[in-house]
């Protein structure tokens, strides 16, 4: 039987954690692990708090141990680093993740919360040290003089601190017991996926360290003046204060709730704002952008060798799809130049001090990471599984023949006295697939009144019968559990005093879990008017937080729909990525649905192995588009 080590570290480092990755968190010069507690097959748990007692842990470096740890990324880098101090390797070189079991990635496999803590919690077990908290911002961050605290300075604490570091495998050694059956990963393939995506965040992906930061200092120059127009025009002494513009605001007469960016967009949409007032409000957009920060973010976040790491976070949503870290490659800004030339002459300004605008910044932000590249993105993915979940033949026979989907809708929900245009069926294929109504048409900015986009929403649920079918079967599946057609069912148990647990199995064999689920009347507020409406329906957990009953989670039949077709996207992406690092690819990021492969390689060879069918998906057509670039951008 295969040895099994269990272990917890505390650390500490000059560098933010909450504003970056571990991987930058380890290259500061005083980063060090302070101590660690294990516990080898179960036996009591020991601590080790020298350098040599760490190394001489049984089992950290045989690669036939499995180490267990809570968020075992964070331990698996920090004891790479130690090894890449202790032994003068590479820094760039990390401990296997297949040597590694997550029990945070398998509590989120399961909808359970991330937290150790509210993971002990949920599972009616050990609890997490709350005051640890306190301990570790006295012995893991500088202190005022900029020093460190230890057992010399803290005797007392210093125990205490020890204690808590052992809690902490006692702690994970219950959950692992009390997960039982569900302790494991889902399918082998969640764990192939999960190794995959640690290999991926291992890797990380290079950026232009000199346009970064010609652009920072660009970012700065821009805000500065900004800001002084702002006071020029204004009398605000500080543009970047809510409350000082919006009462100035109000002064000129323009009442507002907030300054998000939807509200300022929707104002400068109108024609009645008086010049100066439009003026500070397209400056006060300026200076909220993110641009700068992206690249600030960046340079802070690289290796030494000029990579970024540890951008993405597995399973980081409770359908499974991947979540951004740090630099945001999920959030980056959509505005590109239309050609390399005009990028590389725009960086060129740059890095010669030239004015760069704002709106040229933004454009900058994925020309900083660089290749070569090779790019594929799946072709409306979300499509093809929707309507491969409902076995809307029409449209899967359009997909399989090549045809444009947009077309297609337009051509079946047009009439003889009202034909549709590719846009208006692209509208309705973006926004009606789950259920959508009037909102999430105008959202994806559908014209014409209500009574018009009625007949939108009519006329393409007329076109898709399949699929509005889907949206009931799911309900009623979530109610009293069973097929929701041939490819989805629910089942229930009671799990962990945490009420009906409710699974949606997809054809991948992995299940979306929901907890605690209820019929429930609740109050929310009106997104138009802002008053508490009456509702009732399906609610669960909030996986993250489930014992705050305020946040709980409201669903029905086309939300579930939305969950199953996003899962299932995820899963043919996720699979892909596995077969792409099997065959030697080196990715480097993925993005929603598009995937990078560092290098230029055959696009057509890359987009067949992606597009490959999982054993699971029969019949459900898979393509996509791609391209090869030195710089990223959109295709």
């Amino acid at each position: 039987m295969q040895s099994v080590l269990y272990i917890d570290i505390e650390t500490r480092s000059r560098v933010d954690l909450k504003k970056t990755s571990v991987y930058r968190y380890v290259n500061d010069d005083d980063f060090l692990i302070l101590m660690a507690a294990w516990s080898l097959d179960n036996s009591p748990v020991q601590i080790a708090l020298s350098a040599d007692e760490i190394a001489a842990i049984p089992g950290l470096w045989d690669p036939d141990v499995i180490k267990v740890a809570h968020n075992a990324q964070f331990e698996r880098v920090c004891f790479s680093r130690f090894r890449a101090k202790r032994y003068n390797r590479s820094g760039t070189e990390f401990l296997p993740p297949h040597e590694w079991r997550d029990t945070m990635a398998i509590a989120a496999e399961h909808g359970l919360p991330r937290s150790l803590e509210m993971l002990g919690r949920a599972l009616g077990g050990e609890r997490k040290d709350k005051s640890g908290t306190d301990l570790v911002r006295l012995f893991c961050r500088p202190n005022r003089s900029g020093g460190w605290n230890g057992p010399h300075t803290h005797p007392e604490q210093w125990m205490d601190f020890i204690a808590y570091c052992e809690q902490d495998v006692v702690t994970l050694l219950d959950i692992d017991s009390r997960l039982g059956d569900l302790g494991h990963w889902p399918t082998p393939t969640e764990q192939a996926v999960f190794h995959a995506d640690q290999t991926v965040n291992d890797r990380g992906i290079a950026i232009d360290v000199n346009l970064a930061a010609a652009a920072v200092q660009a970012g700065d120059l821009n805000q500065a003046e900004q800001r002084a127009r702002v006071t020029e025009i204004s009398g605000i002494e500080n543009p970047g204060s809510v409350q000082q513009v919006t009462r100035w605001l109000a002064e000129q007469g323009v009442n507002v709730p907030n300054l998000r960016a939807e509200t300022v967009e929707g104002l400068l949409e109108g024609d009645e704002l008086q010049p100066a007032v439009r003026e500070v409000l397209e400056l006060r957009q300026e200076l909220a952008l993110v641009a700068s920060k992206k690249f600030a973010s960046a340079l802070y976040g690289m290796g030494p060798d000029g990579r970024l790491r540890g951008t993405l976070a597995f399973f980081g949503a409770h359908t499974g799809r991947w979540a951004g870290r740090g630099t945001q490659l999920q959030n980056l800004p959509r505005q590109t130049f239309s050609n390399v030339v005009d990028t590389e002459l725009c960086i060129a300004d740059l890095l010669a001090g030239e004015r760069v605008e704002a709106e040229d910044l933004k454009r900058l932000v994925r020309p900083m990471f660089t290749g070569p590249f090779t790019v594929v993105d799946y072709s409306a993915i979300e499509a093809r599984v929707v309507a491969w979940l409902a076995g809307e033949q029409w449209a899967l026979d359009a997909f399989e023949a090549g045809r444009d989907i947009y077309i297609e809708t337009a051509d079946r929900m047009s009439t003889p006295s009202h034909p549709l245009d590719r846009s208006q069926g692209k509208v309705a294929v973006l926004a009606l697939g789950y259920n959508g109504g009037t909102n999430s048409l105008r959202a994806m900015g559908a014209e014409g009144d209500e009574r018009q986009l009625k007949n939108l929403v009519t006329q393409w649920r007329r076109a898709n019968p399949h699929i509005v079918r889907l949206w009931q079967l799911l309900g009623d599946a979530f109610s009293d559990v069973g097929y929701a057609g041939p490819l989805l069912r629910t089942t229930e148990t009671e799990e962990y005093g945490m009420g009906r647990t409710v699974r949606l199995w997809l054809p991948s064999g992995r299940a979306i879990t929901y907890h605690d689920v209820r019929w429930e009347r609740y109050k929310l507020p009106d997104p138009v008017t802002g008053k508490l409406v009456s509702k009732e329906g399906w609610r669960f957990a909030d996986p993250k937080n489930p014992f705050n009953h305020r946040q709980r989670i409201g669903t029905y039949g086309g939300r579930l729909c939305e969950n199953a077709t996003q899962a299932v996207a995820r899963d043919i992406l996720a699979e892909a990525l596995v077969r792409l690092e099997r065959l030697g690819y080196r990715v480097v990021a993925h993005v929603h649905d598009e995937i990078l492969v560092e290098g230029e390689h055959d696009v057509e060879e890359i987009k067949a192995i992606m597009t490959e069918p999982p054993s699971w998906a029969a019949g459900l057509p898979i393509d996509g588009e791609g391209f090869t670039t030195q710089r990223y951008r959109k295709g």
